[in-house]
C-alpha cells in the first residue's frame, strides 16, 4: 500500500525530460515538490499515454520513490481513496 500523487489520468501523455515532469506537452509546476523528476532505468518508455481506466502516479520524494516510473500505470480500481491529511509525530 502506498500514498502517491496522481499526475495523469486516462488519455494524458506523460514525459520526463531534463528533470521535469511534462503532461500533455506542458511542464508541470508542482507545489511542494523540491527535487527533480528523473526517469528510472526500467521497462517503462516515455512518452507514455495513460490507458483508459488507469492513472500515472509519482511519489513526492521524487529522487527515491517507487512509483509509475518503475511499475507503470495503475488501474483505477486498485486505488483505495483520497488522502486528506497526513500527520507525522516523532516518538510514536
Amino acid at each position: 500500500m502506498q500514498v502517491r500523487r496522481v499526475v495523469a489520468t486516462q488519455g494524458d501523455t506523460v514525459d520526463i525530460s531534463d528533470g521535469r515532469l511534462i503532461v500533455n506537452g506542458a511542464v508541470q509546476q508542482e507545489a511542494n515538490i523540491f527535487t527533480t523528476t528523473n526517469r528510472y532505468e526500467s521497462e517503462i518508455s516515455f512518452p507514455l499515454t495513460v490507458a483508459e481506466g488507469h492513472i500515472f502516479v509519482l511519489g513526492d520524494n521524487r529522487e527515491g520513490s517507487t512509483d509509475s516510473r518503475i511499475y507503470g500505470t495503475v488501474d483505477q480500481s486498485d486505488t483505495l481513496g483520497k488522502v486528506t491529511g497526513l500527520f507525522r509525530r516523532r516518538g510514536l
